[in-house]
């Protein structure tokens, strides 16, 4: 049986019978819902009241709603997606929840912690969860503080974690098919030895610039297994980091959706993305809102669309643009009629 255990603001829900998804957001909307104001001549009073305890009644809250997941961690097997956005989570806080998180019998298979406070140092609490729960196949970071030096700090341990679990299942294997050519018997366990293999990733609105843009264009060409990208409201980055990622997904095979809402790049930026487009033969999704693209950009695109009869794109999607009526609306026929 599958679970979700899930929280956000002022929330504590379980989720039976979910499947692990790709609920990616975009924007740190509040999920509070605005009371009206009873007694308008109090406001003042009220507000600077409210300034003094606001504080620590969230972080109460906070560790309220941690006490809460981890007591259901430990004593339940059945969480298989671990939500907690939204909620100024802290890496002082994900230790604790990664202290239980690591000593839980259930086998988690997506970490949602979009929109919150984890750092660099939270890069490192993150590998140490990923090395005792290898199950772990998607990793929601939207909207936190990683920034380039933690962002490396992920891909390099995720890449580390992927090719050991890879060589000791290798080698497991190989204990088990030719047992009397081993010094040492394979422990009892160890043929549900699992490798880890992270197949979603959403590292946007972290603060990247130029350098952690290439990090990832590095991992995408050398490590990468993932199949969803999000790398939106990553505006830092110049064209020159842009064309690295770009030129990493020419001959990726496995990536089919990547997010790249609000990150300015512009018809040049968008050109380069184009361009790989019409060699790449595996994406199938690609988010562009907010990007700033005229026709000159909307054209490029078109092209590469027909260029794509291997494999045409499902979604495209193009919003708050500066695209002609005329010539968004053959884009859109183009996708739909694929």
């Amino acid at each position: 049986m599958s679970a979700a255990l899930e929280q956000g603001p002022n929330k504590h829900n379980w989720f039976k019978g979910s499947t692990p998804g790709s609920d990616v957001e975009l924007s740190a909307e509040s999920d509070t819902v605005l009371q009206p104001d009873e007694e308008p001549e109090e406001e003042e009073d009220t507000a600077s009241q409210s300034a003094g305890k606001e504080e620590p009644v969230k972080e109460q809250d906070l560790q309220a709603q941690l006490d809460a997941m981890m007591t259901v961690l430990s004593t339940s097997d059945e969480v298989e997606q671990l939500v907690l956005r939204n909620t100024d989570l802290t890496d002082d806080l994900l230790l604790s929840l990664a202290g239980a998180l690591k000593s839980s019998l259930s086998e988690v298979t997506l970490l949602n912690l979009n929109l919150n406070l984890i750092g660099p140092y939270g890069a490192h609490i993150l590998l140490d969860v990923l090395g005792v729960k290898p199950q772990v196949r998607g990793l929601h970071l939207f909207g936190n503080k990683l920034r380039d030096h933690g962002v490396l700090t992920l891909l390099n341990g995720i890449a580390a974690l992927q090719e050991q679990t890879a060589r000791a299942a290798a080698a497991i294997q190989q204990a088990m098919l030719f047992p009397s050519d081993q010094i040492l018997q394979v422990p009892t366990g160890w043929s549900s030895f699992r490798v880890f293999l992270l197949v979603e990733l959403d590292i946007g609105g972290n603060g990247l610039g130029s350098d952690g843009v290439k990090v990832v264009a590095s991992y995408m060409r050398h490590h990468s297994y993932l199949q969803y990208l999000g790398l939106a409201q990553t505006s830092g980055a110049d064209l020159a980091a842009w064309k690295e990622l770009f030129d990493s997904l020419r001959g990726n095979s496995t990536l089919t959706q990547i997010v790249l809402d609000e990150n300015n790049l512009g018809d040049p930026g968008v050109r380069l993305l184009a361009d790989m487009l019409k060699e790449n033969v595996c994406l199938q999704q690609v988010d562009l809102d907010g990007n700033g693209i005229s026709d000159v950009g909307g054209n490029d695109i078109m092209g590469a669309l027909l260029c794509r009869t291997h494999l045409p794109l499902r979604h495209l999607s193009l919003q708050e643009n500066n695209i002609s009526t005329g010539l968004m609306g053959r884009i859109q026929e183009e996708v739909k009629c694929k």
